[in-house]
This record gives structure tokens, C-alpha cells and sequence, in this order.
């Protein structure tokens, strides 16, 4: 990887501005010593301060009440690192890393590499939040691109389902879905998962898609209007655990 001025290594992390996000938001100087211990304990060789969102002047790829993301750097890779916040609730993103590699059993969410007390350590998935990339969509062919897209996303909430993952924010898949630069969609940020309660996320994620607000009018506009009475009644069968025949039944109602 080239070197460019927004490239921190490790030795770097100490210093002002880094520190206040490797420790954030305090900088606490015995906190930022432990976390570059964990980046080395992971092969992480620097953080790469890219991404749409500024934090202290230092452009990072996410921001949330647990963790700071940014794009590491590990054997010339670039990935996500996500870096839990000094103040945050959790006390450990171990169980997080637990659960992203249950996912990715299920062949679901970015590739896991590693986790710690403070620092999780996962594939860079690269390109966009779903509704942008929906908006983004010209030419010929929208409908066909936009069911190669929908259609494997519900059926990885399905696999989630059947194994019992629950993910928790797929009410917001506007925060929580990307669609890579090749079209394929991912589900991201397995913080709020849970082996623990009964998994909701095919029935989460369509009436998201499909039922309410901006995204589902923009759903419409490209593959067409929706049964809605169909569309629920596909989804109660499902909660009450005919959840093979009523997915088919779903896609058949979203002409999927």
C-alpha cells in the first residue's frame, strides 16, 4: 500500500491527534498503551484516518455508542478496525468477535479477523448504504440489479433466523447494510446480536424494505406496487415458524 499523509503507524497512536480516537474520547494516555498493545497483538501495523465521517479533524469510517471504526492496515491489507470507546457500556467487544464468526458460519457479514478487550479487527467491505445505493442506480436493468441484491439479503436473514442469530438493528438496515462495489449485500455491526432471544431478521428487514418510509417508496418505484396485505400475511406465517414456505411465499409477492 502506498504511503499517504493519513496513515498512522503504531508508533504514531500516541500522539496528538491520535490518541483521543484510540482512546476515545479521552485520550488517556495508559488506555492508548493497552489498545496499541492489542493492535500489535492482532498483526495490525497502522490505522488509515479515510472515510466520510470527521472526528477530531481525522477522518474515520463509522461512529457509534460503543465504538470508533476506522480502515487499519494488517499484512498490507487494508481492513475495519473497530476500537471500543474509553465510555462505552460494553466491557469487551470479545463477545461481538464471538458472534460476527457465527455469522460468517452462516456465510453472513464481513470476514472476522480477530478480536479483543478493546479492539475488533474485520474485512473492509467497500461501497454503500443500501438507500444511497438504491438512489444511485441509473440506466437500464434497475430491476434486475435490484433483485440480485434483495433477494440473497433475505436469504441471509433466513440462514440467521433458522440457526437462531438474531442481529437487533434490522429495523435500521439504512445503518447496517452495504452493498459492495460488485452488488453484493452485506450486513455489518453485529453488536446488538443475540443467540439469547428469537431472531426477527427476515421480518425486520422486509418491513423495512418494503413497509415503511422513504426506502420502501423507492422499492416500489423500481420493481413495482405490493400487495400489502399479502405482504403481511406472508410475514405472520413466517413468525409462526413456517418460515421455508412463507420466505418463497414473500419473494413470490415482492417478485422477487
Amino acid at each position: 500500500m502506498a504511503q499517504n499523509s493519513s496513515l498512522a503507524r503504531l508508533s504514531s497512536l500516541a500522539k496528538s491527534p491520535y490518541n483521543r480516537l484510540v482512546a476515545y474520547p479521552t485520550g488517556d494516555g495508559e488506555e492508548v498503551k493497552s489498545r496499541i498493545r492489542q493492535l500489535e497483538q492482532l498483526e495490525i501495523t497502522g490505522l488509515d484516518f479515510q472515510g466520510r465521517l470527521k472526528t477530531d479533524r481525522l477522518s474515520i469510517l463509522g461512529k457509534g455508542v460503543v465504538g470508533i471504526v476506522v480502515i487499519g492496515l494488517k499484512n498490507n491489507r487494508r481492513i475495519a478496525v473497530k476500537i471500543r470507546r474509553v465510555d462505552a457500556r460494553r466491557p469487551s467487544l470479545i463477545h461481538e468477535a464471538e458472534l460476527l464468526r457465527t455469522a460468517n458460519s452462516l456465510t453472513v457479514g464481513p470476514e472476522c479477523l480477530g478480536g479483543t478487550t478493546d479492539i475488533l479487527a474485520m474485512e473492509l467491505v467497500e461501497g454503500q448504504p443500501l438507500p444511497e445505493w438504491l438512489e444511485s442506480l441509473m440506466g437500464r436493468g434497475l430491476r434486475s440489479r435490484v433483485r440480485s441484491v434483495v433477494k440473497p439479503l433475505l436469504e441471509q436473514c433466513v440462514r440467521m433466523d433458522a440457526y437462531g442469530l438474531d442481529h437487533g438493528e434490522l429495523s435500521r438496515a439504512h445503518k447496517n447494510v452495504i452493498v459492495s462495489n460488485d452488488d453484493v449485500p452485506r450486513i455489518l455491526d453485529f453488536e446488538s446480536a443475540s443467540l439469547m432471544r428469537r431472531p426477527s431478521n427476515f421480518t425486520s428487514l422486509a418491513q423495512y424494505l418494503f413497509l415503511g418510509g422513504s426506502i420502501a417508496k423507492k422499492m416500489i418505484r423500481v420493481l413495482g406496487p405490493v400487495n400489502r396485505g399479502e405482504l403481511l400475511r406472508c410475514l405472520r406465517d413466517y413468525k409462526a415458524g413456517g418460515w421455508r414456505d412463507a420466505f418463497e411465499a414473500t419473494t413470490k409477492v415482492l417478485g422477487l
